[in-house]
């Protein structure tokens, strides 16, 4: 698989998965961005589709540790027509990893993305992405959040970036889920890291650099990383229980 050569990077310090739209904004705008760089993607009001999607990612998360939610589905017949929606790729007998983050070192850079559900058969790797949104954008393929994630997967994973594959699953009010599936390759691949090093020379320095390393605990979450230990073997599954917030009913 080929590397990025990092002597065509800058030197900065940190750059998580969770910038994804940032670097998106970056890409568009340099000037924009560093007049309002401060303020995004850390908005701490966020909207209530997105309350109702963190809600549902952490139910799903529950759900598939074997942690009884049935309660909470009940008083709440939306949710549970979306687990339903979802439940022949959540209960597939494969090789499975849910709530996974992955990262890579590119010089003083560290990026960082986020799967709601890995995959792995034989010789290939899927990664599952869940959305309660009702926008499904055109451009879904191109998005940095996209590419970002099948980027890091071929950089970490040993097997070829044509053997890498992204399904987005918009859970909907019909019978089934709108699904999207995009394939990586090593043309893609290649592209991508010309687009990845031009936007990072963009990034600002100093003051903003220091407001994007400041705001890096909004998207970690301290039952994510204990989720991570778990797969690990490094906390048992008692212990593991005993941290997970309840779903909010």
């Amino acid at each position: 698989m080929q590397q990025i050569d990092a002597r065509n990077l800058p030197d900065r310090r940190f750059c998580p998965a969770s910038f994804a739209q940032m670097l998106e904004f970056v890409e568009k705008s340099e000037h924009n961005f560093k007049q309002s760089a401060k303020y995004l993607p850390f908005n701490p009001n966020f909207s209530e589709e997105r309350r109702v999607g963190r809600q549902f990612h952490l139910l799903m998360q529950q759900l598939m540790m074997g942690l009884p939610v049935e309660p909470f589905l009940e008083t709440y017949p939306e949710m549970d027509h979306w687990v339903n929606q979802l439940y022949p790729i959540i209960s597939s007998p494969t090789q499975k990893q849910c709530n996974v983050n992955k990262g890579k070192l590119i010089k003083d850079w560290y990026l960082i993305a986020h799967y709601d559900l890995l995959i792995e058969e034989a010789e290939k790797v899927i990664t599952v992405d869940w959305k309660t949104g009702k926008y499904i954008p055109e451009n879904l393929e191109d998005l940095w959040q996209t590419q970002l994630r099948l980027f890091i997967l071929a950089e970490t994973q040993d097997i070829p970036a044509e053997n890498i594959f992204i399904i987005y699953c918009f859970v909907s009010e019909d019978e089934f889920p709108c699904l999207y599936q995009f394939n990586y390759s090593l043309e893609k691949h290649e592209t991508f890291i010309e687009r990845l090093a031009m936007t990072l020379s963009k990034l600002p320095t100093n003051n903003s650099e220091e407001s994007f390393s400041s705001n890096l605990h909004v998207e970690t979450s301290e039952y994510s990383l204990n989720l991570q230990k778990l797969f690990k073997g490094e906390m048992s599954t008692s212990e593991y229980l005993a941290t997970i917030p309840e779903v909010e009913i």
